[in-house]
């Protein structure tokens, strides 16, 4: 007995020295893990085993999360078990099982709110009081949740889960945990355009890293600011924090943040079109990504290395091994998509699943409710007030899982009405650059004449002052037709910003006469023109072929204004995506056209882009569902526009062949006014 309290103490000493020592040499670890028995020893090298494969590699960091996970249930150690779960969910979150992820944290959480598991844990943090260990994995929890919710594209509940992180970390004075709370908001305000707080927040990290000898989160942190400085237009300062962070990465092994490092200066290169260094960097990212193990959900994949090295050849006009690494990154990136899929899918399952739970739980609740008034009724005074006193605590569980439900419904709801409202705003944006493009040409054309006529009435005076009579009949002429030129550009303008002020009335849900084929020209003209002023190396062939016996259709214009813009935006997207693919003889082309059928009115718009693949037809117009890369879309244009299309009575169909084009068909019903 008293040799074996000796080999604790002997090795709780010794496996923080060797994990520190032995960076590059974890055999000492791996030894103590599979060859004693005890499980005290065992549980402590496996944690510095995760600790040393966290960011080196995925599949062997999950493994020893997993395994410390079980060797703490084994030994009924509650708080172990909580703080290894959420070790064990990042893992499952960078390799993209958001489900199960989700699984482990809520596990998490139900060990961590309860006090009573304070006193069931093996001491592997050197924190002072027994709550302190508690709230030390919460924090945890808190801090792996944020994660999740940020590859699940939840911003508010990020947010919040990061905040509480951070606010227990303060609490317990521990400077990892802040450390990472500080790193993370930071992340956060990149995210959303406020590079001041982010480099706050960065700044910070940074410190505490520094200060507490916390060197591994370096390559991170350092990261994260070369982008903020990038960003700030400071080129000079973004690089020598990227050139730190992969130095940093180096010296602590910490490939994640390596793969991040080579992957942005691969870019910068690039967009800078120094072949040798984009090449050198392309290579160096391909190299990681290879031993980093399990694909990261977090994007930092062998697809984003294939798609670089892609960018890097085709620069450097060396078109086979272009064509070749666009063929990986596109057979790897559709894996990647498929199992992203799949793994959101199980994501929402198992959050339905979980209110699904709730609710059964609270239909068991009203059962035995109802059992215990029966029973209440026939047992007299004495069990009247015994049954009294449990109804009354029954009846407050239940509000308390009333309320948590409700806030879960309005986090959904308010992340819901933010998207919309982005879609709104990213409407909006190319309705405003497209009359702005409109409303400049008559401008220009009322001023120029408007030049033009002041220098004829200077010339006037001259010819009048002597006595050239002709002349100054002819000056006059060219005077007043000038003068007509831009009446009519005048009221050009005019229609213009009534169309526009028009189109800027709240809609108010009522149908009205409207042209429909004005219509339809008017947002085709928009959607070009706000796509020119955004790009100007954008163009294609636009074809139009309208019904004029089609006459006014009852519409809500704002409404189905909005449903064309959508459509012909997507299609304006698709020709130019398959434009960047310098396919010679290719001439971008999208046709729109009107015509009756039927008792209907259809409203054609076509592309000759790529097409949709049948894998995700079924699946365009679900809410949030977008096959544009991360930040290009928000899932919900063709989702709005079914349902507007639907409140008309009419249908929205597609029909499309991958790699030829696609054609969209809006479909009203038709009764002619007057």
């Amino acid at each position: 007995m008293t040799m074996k309290v000796f080999l604790k103490i002997f090795f709780f000493v010794l496996l923080p020295v060797l994990s520190s020592a032995q960076q590059n040499e974890p055999d000492s670890l791996r030894k103590i893990f599979f060859s004693l028995k005890d499980d005290s020893v065992i549980y402590e090298a496996a944690i510095h085993l995760y600790d040393y494969y966290e960011e080196l590699n995925r599949d062997s960091a999950f493994f020893y999360g997993s395994q410390s996970v079980l060797i703490s249930r084994r030994n009924n150690k509650k708080l172990n078990e909580a703080y290894s779960l959420s070790r064990k969910a990042y893992q499952e979150v960078n390799m993209g099982r958001f489900a199960e992820a989700l699984h482990s944290l809520l596990d998490a959480f139900s060990i961590c709110e309860k006090k009573e598991n304070e006193k069931y844990y093996w001491a592997v943090h050197p924190l002072r009081y027994e709550s302190q260990k508690r709230l030390y994995a919460l924090s945890c929890t808190h801090h792996i949740y944020g994660i999740l919710m940020r590859e699940t594209q939840n911003m508010e509940q990020q947010m919040i889960h990061f905040r509480e992180a951070k606010r227990i970390a303060v609490e317990i004075n521990n400077p990892a945990r802040s450390l990472l709370g500080s790193l993370n908001l930071g992340r956060i305000y990149i995210e959303t355009g406020k590079l001041d707080s982010a480099l706050l927040y960065e700044d910070e990290a940074e410190e505490i890293a520094r200060k507490s000898g916390r060197e591994k989160y370096l390559s991170g942190i350092l990261l994260f600011k070369a982008v903020i400085y990038l960003k700030k237009g400071d080129t000079t300062s973004a690089l020598n924090h990227y050139y730190e962070a992969i130095k940093s990465g180096a010296e602590q092994n910490n490939l994640d943040g390596l793969v991040r490092a080579y992957r942005d200066l691969t870019l910068y290169y690039i967009t800078k079109h120094n072949k040798d260094s984009s090449l050198y960097y392309a290579i160096k990212q391909m190299d990681i990504s290879k031993k980093l193990g399990a694909v990261s959900a977090l994007g930092y994949h062998i697809g984003i290395a294939y798609e670089n090295l892609y960018l890097v050849y085709r620069l450097r006009n060396q078109m086979d091994s272009a064509h070749k690494y666009l063929a990986l990154t596109q057979k790897t990136n559709d894996s990647l998509n498929q199992s992203k899929i799949q793994s959101l899918a199980e994501f929402q399952k198992l959050s339905l699943n979980e209110q699904q739970r709730l609710q059964l739980a609270e239909k068991e609740k009203v059962i035995y409710q109802n059992k215990v008034r029966t029973y209440f009724m026939l047992a007299g005074i004495g069990v009247l007030l015994l049954l009294a006193i449990i109804f009354y605590r029954n009846n407050r569980q239940k509000h308390k899982a009333k309320i948590k439900i409700e806030q879960a419904y309005d986090n959904l709801k308010a992340t819901q009405q933010q998207l919309i409202q982005s879609e709104k705003m990213a409407s909006l944006g190319e309705l405003t650059a497209g009359i702005a493009h409109e409303i400049q040409n008559p401008l220009n054309f009322v001023n120029n004449f408007s030049d033009v006529n002041t220098e004829l009435v200077d010339e006037l005076k001259s010819e009048l002052a002597t006595g050239n009579t002709q002349s100054a009949i002819e000056i006059a002429d060219n005077i007043k037709d000038n003068e007509q030129k831009i009446n009519h550009h005048g009221k050009r303008a005019d229609a213009i910003v009534k169309g526009m002020l028009q189109h800027s009335k709240t809609s108010t849900g009522q149908k009205e006469p409207t042209d429909i084929n004005a219509l339809t020209d008017e947002y085709l003209r928009l959607a070009y023109h706000g796509l020119k002023a955004k790009d100007r190396s954008f163009n294609a062939t636009l074809k139009t072929d309208f019904d004029k016996s089609i006459g006014d259709i009852n519409i809500i214009p704002q409404d189905i204004g909005r449903v064309i813009l959508n459509v012909i935006n997507n299609a304006f997207y698709a020709v130019d995506e398959r434009k960047k693919l310098s396919l010679n003889g290719y001439e971008p082309t999208v046709s729109v056209s009107t015509k009756r059928n039927n008792g209907k009115v259809e409203i054609k718009v076509s592309d000759n882009g790529s097409g949709i693949s049948q894998k995700v037809l079924d699946k365009i117009f679900q809410p949030f569902f977008t096959t544009k890369p991360t930040g290009q879309g928000t899932g919900l244009g063709l989702s709005l526009s079914y349902d507007i299309v639907n409140a008309h009575g009419g249908e929205l169909k597609v029909e499309t062949k991958e790699g030829e084009g696609s054609e969209f068909i809006i479909q009203l019903p038709f009764k002619p006014i007057g």
